[in-house]
């Protein structure tokens, strides 16, 4: 084989898609915080001592700007001229509380969500054309991938936003206008334990505000992402699996052939271990991911009423701004766990349906109670859930906004 034919090979070969392909977004993020959310295959070792070194660091910052925010509620809880500030810092401290818990309900579940990836991993279409044809690879790689760099984008836009606009006003105000009352100001409110202004140490304080913004976006955008990716691998096993047994024909000389017949109930068969596979991996991946999910509902409400609130008082357009950012966010961030969470479920109820529309009626009983096993395990709904609480799906979301409203009602009565 020529030099050029053993290029062009290796280049097909590079062009089939792998499992980590789905996975590579969701690493990239966890890895910039220091964590490793689940071992590769094969390997048992333990994370880097540089991913364990930049991820304790995350930590400690985040607990010195947990430190300063609190503070401020404290020292202001009860001045309604800073009832804004207040406000604001609540949704804060509730965005960092929750993009810890997140993170830690990950690594406290690595070696369940290791275990699951090894299994994804083993049932992946093989890097071959016609078995990633069949699955529909490519189609279903380009649409989680638009998912998850559009709600990546969407976080790292409000980061940016939130943390460089009063630096970059602060610029604006000295340097081109001249103006006599620009001053330097923090990103996020805080009380320091240390007078930053008008010396270097402002850059210090800034730079903290800055980090810790970044590791708590990305905790929420990379476990997120994750679900999207584990997600939609499910939805396209479910949809390959319902192609299939609609497409499923018995040969023609099954009924005088036993040895024809019975390769016929094997590969029923296969197609029912193959279903009974699924289903056992979305119970690990509602095990894995229960409680950030049941984390995001329940904050992003309390952050949705409070930010919704803080918009009905007159501000200026700047925070007027920042704080629908912040609120198409939140409820962006609770549309796409319902979206992803109802493409599971019509995807697994499709396979009742497949059952159905196959050619059952030319199979003998055994066949015939073969395919009412694989049918009534198909009944059984699969979705994401919110651990015991709550069963995801685009309902959820009208629920969501409802209990948002009554909240932001609340808080709006004890205002006035």
């Amino acid at each position: 084989m020529s030099a050029n034919q053993i290029a062009v090979a290796d280049k097909s070969q590079e062009a089939y898609v792998t499992f980590d392909d789905f996975m590579t977004l969701p690493i990239f993020f966890y890895r910039t915080i220091g964590v490793d959310p689940y071992e590769s295959t094969g390997s048992k070792s333990v994370p880097s001592r540089w991913l364990y070194v930049i991820f304790m660091m995350h930590v400690i910052n985040i607990a010195f700007n947990f430190g300063a925010e609190t503070t401020v509620i404290v020292l202001y809880y009860d001045d309604m001229e800073s009832i804004v500030d207040v406000c604001m810092t609540i949704c804060y401290l509730g965005h960092d509380i929750v993009s810890l818990l997140k993170i830690f309900s990950v690594q406290r579940q690595r070696a369940k969500l290791s275990a699951l990836v090894r299994e994804m991993k083993s049932i992946f279409p093989a890097p071959n054309r016609e078995e990633q044809r069949k699955y529909q690879v490519d189609y279903y790689l380009r649409r989680c991938r638009f998912f998850m760099r559009g709600f990546s984008g969407l976080y790292l836009f409000l980061v940016v936003t939130y943390s460089f606009y009063v630096y970059i006003k602060y610029l604006i105000q000295h340097w081109i206008l001249e103006s006599v009352d620009a001053e330097k100001a923090m990103p996020y409110y805080s009380v320091s334990p240390w007078d930053w202004h008008d010396n270097w140490s402002y850059y210090v304080m800034y730079l903290i505000q800055v980090v810790a913004a970044y590791m708590t976006t990305t905790g929420h955008i990379s476990t997120d992402i994750l679900i999207y990716a584990v997600n939609m691998q499910l939805v396209m096993h479910f949809d390959y699996l319902s192609r299939e047994l609609s497409e499923f024909r018995l040969n023609k000389q099954s009924k005088n052939d036993g040895k024809c017949y019975a390769k016929d109930l094997n590969l029923l068969q296969d197609l029912i271990a193959y279903h009974n596979k699924l289903l056992s991996l979305s119970d690990v991946t509602n095990s894995v991911f229960g409680l950030p999910l049941l984390l995001n509902f329940l904050t992003s409400s309390v952050m949705v009423c409070f930010v919704g609130f803080q918009m009905t008082l007159g501000l200026s357009v700047y925070h007027t701004v920042k704080l629908a950012i912040f609120l198409l966010s939140a409820v962006t961030e609770i549309y796409l766990i319902c979206y992803f969470s109802d493409l599971l479920i019509v995807a697994s109820e499709g396979v009742a349906s497949a059952a159905y529309e196959m050619s059952w009626f030319e199979g003998d009983q055994r066949f015939k109670k073969m395919l009412v096993l694989i049918t009534l395990r198909a009944q059984k709904t699969v979705c994401l859930k919110a651990t015991i609480f709550l069963d995801i799906s685009m309902e959820t979301m009208t629920m969501f906004l409802k209990m948002s409203y009554r909240l932001f009602c609340v808080i709006r009565t004890m205002y006035q």
